[in-house]
């Protein structure tokens, strides 16, 4: 090298080994700083502690007119120190509000529970590569379509082509024939041409069709299978984490309440043929769409209204005379968490079964509107009772598994063995059917609530009737079927009877004269009640005057009487029933309402219901 290049040469040496060791270090300390553990930040958020997912079991259920309290149950061992547990995979509509946990140790354990968060969870997504796998296939099966709709418009526009070279043909046709002679060969190629045209046409046509065809349930099956992955992303669910601690063994409870459950009362009764023994078999009737089979859990049923919150129960000022007026209430507020979680049932359900691999999947779908009905009408039914101020609680006497497909199951409840008091009873007024009755009274403790009843006599089906609530002590009656062996009658005694107009005024009279036989077509003695009544007025207008009753009895303030008839065998009786009712003659025919001030009617344009009264006269004048 020149020496003129020398001290050049060297310096630039010199700096290319200094940048070489810097970049050296500054890799060796990338390095480090990229595999070396960042320390935490005392603004950074703590981690998330591990939570450990219970494999809990429903042990109890309470069933209520519109929902269901399920308890579930499973043993640990507690930790010392804190730390995290879930009863996961619980369905959307548990209400929230009512969530509740308790521990139960073991002797010698103890524990606590230091917290519970109820969390919103979605049932597992799809994967994005299901997702657009599916949504792939789908755009296959459109991409195929769509190529066979423009292979119709190309079609469509062959079959127009073909029709302007028809017209065009049938309109040059004469004009050649005018000013040319017109082979015969000629005119049939162009006639075989147009028919070998069309012909083609309609077979691309119909193959065009057929492919479409066989094409749109693959496009169906490919179309539901995304909205199933799509939806299951929709799908909620709920978690219940708890902070436990303690030592030893011991079983977390968790109670919710949930809605899609209801029960409704029924009951079955079997009388001796001789004797008179009765026993009635109680049973509830449950039905549920909860998202959670029960298994063999232990179930209760109660018709408590839990539609109103817990309140301590105050009184206020009750007044009498003049002065302010106190207004009464009753706090009946509804529980908004359960509202929330009804409507998460309402919005939900029907998603929920269709994503999750249930016993009678359809069955259940189609229950789902069914139940409803029966759940609101259970609701009406208990809401009477309330109205007098009781409510029931009734244990299963049996287990039985109640599954998530809201079939019925029925589960005895209570038997009760009473003695009866047999009757017959005819109103032949309303039917000419005597009616046989057991008289009961109900002396055991156990209440029995509305609800149908069965009736056997001896292993005979008699039919079916029902029963308003019964407490215990109170006195009921049953209808047990048509008396076969005692025949009655009511007729109107046209001799004694008759329509006229009042000499004085410009009423109208109706004098009625009923004869009401009674017959026994038994061997034995019949006892017999009865019924009959006479009209009653609650207005000026009409007047009932001149009753006449054979055997004599006086009826109550509402018309009604009975005679209580001992027949022999074969005998007969007959029995009268007089009266005469005056009324204004237009009394039938004009409109009726009630002014909203008085108690007095008045006509007016928008008639209210006819009154039984006036239904009664109306019937009388149409048998004159």
């Amino acid at each position: 090298m020149a020496p003129y290049f020398q001290p050049q040469f060297d310096r630039l040496n010199s700096i290319m080994k200094h940048s070489l060791a810097l970049l050296a270090l500054f890799t060796t300390s990338l390095t480090q700083a990229l595999t070396a553990q960042p320390e935490p930040s005392p603004f950074s958020p703590p981690p998330k502690p591990e939570v450990t997912t219970l494999e809990s079991k429903i042990t109890a259920v309470t069933v209520y007119a519109d929902r269901a309290r399920v308890t579930r149950e499973v043993t640990i061992a507690l930790p010392q120190k804190s730390n995290r547990f879930s009863f996961s995979k619980l369905p959307s509509w548990i209400d929230e509000g009512s969530v509740r946990v308790s521990l139960k140790a073991a002797d010698g354990a103890k524990g606590e529970v230091l917290d519970v968060q109820v969390r919103r969870t979605y049932l597992t997504a799809a994967s994005d590569e299901e997702v657009r796998k599916a949504q792939d296939a789908v755009q296959e099966i459109a991409d195929q379509l769509s190529e066979l709709s423009d292979q119709g418009k190309v079609i469509e526009q062959r079959r127009k082509h073909l029709e302007s070279i028809r017209v065009f043909s049938l309109d040059k046709l004469p004009k050649d024939a005018a000013t040319r002679e017109v082979k015969v060969a000629e005119y049939t190629d162009f006639l075989t041409f147009l028919e070998t045209s069309l012909t083609k046409l309609n077979a691309d046509r119909r193959a065009l069709e057929i492919k479409r065809r066989d094409l749109q349930p693959e496009q169906n099956a490919r179309q539901k299978r995304l909205s199933e992955l799509n939806s299951r992303a929709r799908l909620e669910e709920r978690s219940v984490e708890v902070a436990l601690r303690g030592q030893g063994q011991a079983t977390v409870v968790l109670t919710y309440l949930l809605a899609g459950a209801s029960w409704e009362p029924a009951h079955e009764l079997r009388a001796d043929e001789k004797g008179g023994k009765v026993n009635i078999s109680s049973h509830a009737v449950v039905r549920q769409s909860t998202g959670e089979d029960w298994g063999v859990a232990k179930l209760s049923f109660s018709t408590q209204n839990l539609s109103r919150t817990a309140r301590i129960p105050e009184l206020d000022t009750l007044l009498v005379g003049q002065g302010a007026k106190a207004p009464v209430q009753i706090f009946q507020q509804q529980e908004d968490t359960y509202q929330q979680a009804f409507g998460n049932y309402k919005s939900q359900n029907r998603l929920w079964f269709n994503n999750n691999p249930i016993a009678n999947k359809q069955i259940a779908i189609r229950n789902l509107d069914f139940n409803d009905a029966i759940q609101q009408k259970a609701v009406r039914t208990f809401a009477k009772l309330s109205e007098r101020a009781t409510t029931a609680h009734f244990h299963a006497l049996a287990d039985k598994a109640v599954p998530t497909d809201g079939q019925p199951v029925r589960l005895p409840i209570g038997e009760l063995s009473l003695t009866r008091t047999e009757r017959i009873v005819a109103a032949p007024e309303a039917s000419l059917n005597a009616a046989r009755v057991f008289a009961l009274n109900n002396k055991n403790g156990q209440a029995l609530l509305p609800g149908k009843v069965t009736l056997y006599l001896g292993p005979n089906f008699l039919g079916s009737t029902s029963i308003d609530f019964v407490g215990p002590g109170e006195e009921f009656s049953l209808y047990a079927g048509v008396e076969d062996q005692v025949k009655v009658s009511r007729v109107l005694d046209r001799s004694k009877s008759e329509k006229r107009k009042t000499s004085f005024s410009s009423k109208t009279e109706l004098q009625a004269s009923w004869i009401i036989e009674v017959e026994n077509l038994a061997d034995v003695v019949k006892s017999i009640r009865l019924a009959d009544r006479i009209p009653v007025s609650q207005t000026e207008e009409v007047r009932v005057r001149s009753v006449k009753i054979s055997p004599k009895i006086t009826p109550d303030e509402k018309g009604l009487f009975s005679w209580d008839l001992a027949l022999a065998p074969k005998q007969k009786r007959m029995l009268t029933v007089e009266y005469v009712v005056q009324y204004p003659s237009n009394y039938t025919s004009r409109r009726q309402t009630l002014s909203p001030n008085s108690n007095f009617q008045q006509e007016a344009p928008n008639p209210a219901p006819m009154d039984s009264l006036r239904l009664q006269i109306r019937s009388l004048e149409s048998k004159f």
